[in-house]
């Protein structure tokens, strides 16, 4: 299995350029935030959406676990000239105060983990944060990235999500998707949710 470094090495001007095309409808609805919005981003990865808040002006900070994934992502950042705050951090115990941030995002995220695991992650960056919005592969989604993902439907969705307030739930299609998956249609689950 590979790493979450190997996964996103070799970051070039293409790949953030194609991955917000590509992620549009996800792209839109962060930056229809106010740009003085502090946000914070769980799950560094690449950095792609972190990067381009900066470049909006937001206040950005960014998490992940992996110490290798931050350093990449710190090196995308500069390579970029983005401001953002990377911190090593856990998203079952994310290390800010209540209410630190107005807004907590991931891309590609949630679908690593269990029902449980998701409600417990979800719970702690509503502490942390009025608003989450986020992002993942659907149960259309036509392949396993990682390899561990579990691709659900909206439906599916919901339910985790029942004990919140949901203020968005919709299955989209990313535009940057390789020619044989085009008929797939809508692959990807966004979510825009709040505390009940």
């Amino acid at each position: 299995m590979r790493t979450w470094n190997e996964y996103y090495d070799k970051f070039t001007i293409e790949d953030l350029l194609g991955n917000l095309y590509g992620q549009k409808e996800f792209v839109n609805e962060l930056a229809g935030l106010s740009s003085t919005s502090k946000v914070l981003e769980v799950g560094t990865g690449s950095g792609t959406f972190s990067i381009f808040l900066s470049w909006l002006g937001f206040s950005v900070t960014s998490i992940d676990l992996d110490p290798k994934v931050i350093e990449q992502a710190r090196v995308n950042a500069q390579k970029f000239n983005a401001q953002i705050n990377f911190q090593i951090g856990d998203t079952f115990k994310l290390p800010f105060p209540d209410n630190s941030f107005d807004v907590v995002f991931h891309q590609g995220l949630l679908e690593h983990f269990s029902d449980a695991d998701i409600g417990r992650i979800l719970d702690e960056q509503l502490r942390v944060a009025k608003r989450v919005i986020f992002s993942v592969p659907n149960s259309l989604y036509p392949r396993r990235d990682f390899g561990n993902e579990r691709l659900m439907d909206k439906s599916a969705w919901e339910n985790i999500l029942d004990k919140y307030k949901i203020i968005k739930s919709q299955n989209y299609s990313p535009k940057r998707f390789p020619k044989p998956f085009i008929f797939r249609g809508n692959i990807q689950y966004m979510a825009v949710i709040e505390k009940k």
